[in-house]
């Protein structure tokens, strides 16, 4: 196993299922269709139905923007993982006004608005829609989630832990947590080595269970639809009958591909059960899904971008795009995550 070459996929997939899902986010299935001439694959410049309009092609929107700023809080922390680690990645995200302004989702909202003031009391800052982070089940916390699944590679508990250091930072719940551990378990199992994406498959649904039980008992138990009923629900939308095509809309229809956690995590399992011979075409599949595009997409490549090919011309002109759009170098964020992994590996053994 390359470590190097498989972060890099994961975070380079990540983005590219961003910035592509950007210009499709807000739309239905069959608006994105009629609006490009069929499912859309290439960057494309927002329009005017969706959140990232201004954004040039290949710009990303707050979902991979928040995996950049929690890996470099991360990296500067000597590559230890805490929640005052993940306060602060949160805090220095919200002071780009290009990312916060524009693209911060409610629940996230109000934690920064809590953070921020001195007392952390739940007063909130000017445009924050609510206070009360804690019960808001959004798909926030699934969508940075990478970094758990990237610090523990082919160790599934340890990804899960991480995951609920994040996750309770921002969206301290259970169904939040059974959806980001489920994310976080399916990228730390496709970092193992001879690993498949039926393994991320299975991970992932054992990892939503696991986050459900944990979340239970360490956070609160909230109302909403279960991510692990949910994620069953895709798994058999995807196996069943159909083309390709047409078990993606059913998916758009039936799981949902919407804001709250319990639509967009199954959402993104069964996009990759669709797909799971080809990483690439899970995004562009996620990307071309309805609603939340950017970040299912995201989501998406955070799980199956270790099997994408990285010399893969097609992933290598899309990364160079958003690298030069964002001013991003994936590739050193790439080897510093993996080095940091890997001087931890060493130091435990």
């Amino acid at each position: 196993m390359n470590l190097k070459r498989n972060i890099k996929g994961i975070l380079g997939l990540a983005a590219i299922g961003d910035a592509m899902g950007s210009a499709t986010e807000n739309m239905s299935f069959n608006q994105i269709r009629r609006e490009f001439g069929g499912p859309l694959s290439e960057l494309k410049k927002p329009g005017k139905t969706a959140f990232a309009l201004g954004n040039e092609a290949g710009q990303v929107t707050d979902d991979f923007s928040q995996i950049y700023f929690l890996s470099k809080a991360i990296l500067k922390n000597d590559g230890v993982l805490n929640k005052d680690i993940v306060i602060k990645a949160i805090l220095d995200w919200s002071n780009v006004s290009w990312y916060f302004d524009r693209f911060a989702g409610p629940t996230t909202r109000g934690a920064i608005a809590m953070y921020k003031n001195p007392n952390h009391k739940m007063q909130p800052l000017k445009g924050a829609v609510t206070v009360d982070y804690a019960s808001k089940a959004t798909n926030g916390a699934a969508m940075k989630i990478a970094p758990a699944g990237i610090l523990h590679p082919d160790d599934i508990e340890e990804a899960i832990k991480a995951a609920i250091t994040i996750t309770q930072v921002t969206h301290d719940n259970s169904l939040a947590i059974s959806g980001a551990s489920a994310v976080a378990a399916a990228t730390s199992a496709s970092l193992a080595e001879y690993s498949t994406m039926d393994d991320v498959l299975s991970a992932g649904l054992y990892g939503a269970v696991r986050g459900n039980n944990l979340g239970n008992v360490l956070s609160r138990e909230v109302a909403g639809p279960s991510v692990v009923k949910r994620i069953q629900l895709a798994y058999s939308i995807a196996n069943g009958t159909g083309s390709r095509e047409e078990r993606l809309e059913k998916l758009s229809q039936v799981v949902g591909s919407g804001l709250h956690i319990s639509e967009a995590v199954p959402c993104a399992f069964g996009i990759i059960a669709l797909n799971n011979d080809d990483p690439l075409q899970a995004v562009i599949d996620a990307v071309n899904v309805g609603y939340d595009t950017d970040t299912i997409a995201t989501i998406v490549g955070s799980m199956v971008g270790a099997f994408i090919d990285i010399d893969n011309s097609k992933f290598n002109s899309l990364l160079e795009t958003i690298q030069k759009a964002n001013d991003f170098n994936i590739t050193e964020l790439a080897n510093s995550l993996a080095n940091v992994v890997e001087k931890s590996e060493r130091e435990q053994r």
